[in-house]
């Protein structure tokens, strides 16, 4: 089963539902709509759940709306372009994945 990581601090916010996407550069980006996959931690690869794509959509950063800042909840696109920058600072072509979780882990 294909797997993806998140950050540990992010994992209380998918599991309630309030985070139902990220934002990953062309290296992280091979997913599909229907796929199942396991999200894990990164730190720790401490598995929180699996999580079903919903939708993967290329993206250039100037281009990033509030609609993707709440769907990574957080209060304002800036914010997000700001972190996008740091995590990403020569890609400006980015993968928005909307996913939504299928089932935590047992």
């Amino acid at each position: 089963m294909a797997k993806i990581t998140f950050f540990k601090r992010l994992a209380r916010q998918i599991l309630s539902g309030k985070k139902t996407a990220t934002i990953r550069d062309k290296s992280d980006s091979n997913y599909y709509p229907g796929q199942i996959v396991t999200a894990y931690t990164h730190e720790e690869h401490c598995k929180i759940c699996r999580l079903t794509i919903l939708a993967v959509e290329e993206i250039e950063l100037d281009k990033l709306t509030s609609v993707h800042a709440k769907a990574e909840n957080l209060p304002f696109v800036f914010i997000l372009k700001w972190l996008l920058r740091r995590l990403y600072p020569a890609t400006n072509n980015l993968y928005f994945i909307r996913f939504k979780v299928l089932d935590e882990k047992a």
